[in-house]
């Protein structure tokens, strides 16, 4: 490990120990943590095999306040919305890092995740390949485990450009949207989990969508047909 990364996680520990009380020692070793991180962010690829202090932390707060991440419905969007903010005051304030930088690590870890289930689920990438490789893991070491039951509600959509990107290019995946029989089977077996046993409307809309596709099959066809008769229609003339 790097001397500057040694530096930075002894004041990061400094700063969450009850035993150091200077104000001023403690501003002090703030500004230096945030330039050692920066430093080494320009150096250091944005995945490392290992979860730093800080991350670990995070972790440990989010999951202690699900709130964070699971939307109460029993709520009003004010309620809620002010639960969310209580929720991060508090991690902010347990960690002793500013509640922007919590939210924003929370964020990418989340959203990387996703990526990644997303890559699993759909089948471009074997959970072996993603679990042994050092970039990514840490992802599958157990510690996100208690948002699993909620990563499949953010799709690719969700996710920013750039982490598709990287991890497209980390595993060779192409960007093309190619439909696979893979995707189909993985999304019909997530709808059939959420659907309840008698859902007369989910099965109207899939008759509906079956409907669908079988007209179009069948105007594809006709106009194959139609298309391979006209030479002949046209030699008979």
């Amino acid at each position: 490990m790097f001397p500057s990364m040694l530096r930075s996680f002894s004041c990061y520990r400094l700063l969450n120990s009850p035993r150091y009380l200077s104000k001023a020692g403690r501003i002090a070793c703030l500004v230096n943590t945030v330039k050692i991180i920066n430093e080494m962010a320009k150096k250091l690829s944005p995945e490392e095999n290992y979860w730093t202090p800080f991350q670990q932390d995070v972790l440990k707060m989010v999951q202690r306040h699900p709130i964070t991440y699971i939307r109460d419905i029993m709520m009003t969007p004010t309620q809620y919305k002010a639960a969310v903010t209580t929720a991060w005051e508090r991690i902010s304030r347990d960690i002793h890092m500013p509640q922007k930088a919590c939210k924003q690590e929370w964020t990418s870890i989340k959203l990387r995740y996703a990526k990644l289930n997303n890559l699993i689920r759909f089948g471009k990438v074997t959970e072996e390949v993603i679990t042994l490789h050092p970039k990514t893991s840490k992802y599958m070491d157990g510690s996100l485990e208690f948002i699993d039951a909620y990563i499949y509600e953010i799709n690719d959509d969700d996710i920013p450009p750039h982490i598709h990107k990287r991890f497209n290019k980390l595993f060779g995946v192409t960007s093309k949207q190619v439909v696979t029989k893979e995707m189909v089977q993985a999304l019909l077996k997530n709808r059939t989990q959420e659907e309840e046993p008698n859902d007369e409307m989910g099965k109207m809309h899939v008759q509906n969508l079956m409907n669908i596709v079988e007209d179009a099959v069948e105007r594809s066809l006709r106009e194959m047909n139609t298309s391979d008769e006209q030479p002949e229609q046209r030699t008979a003339g």
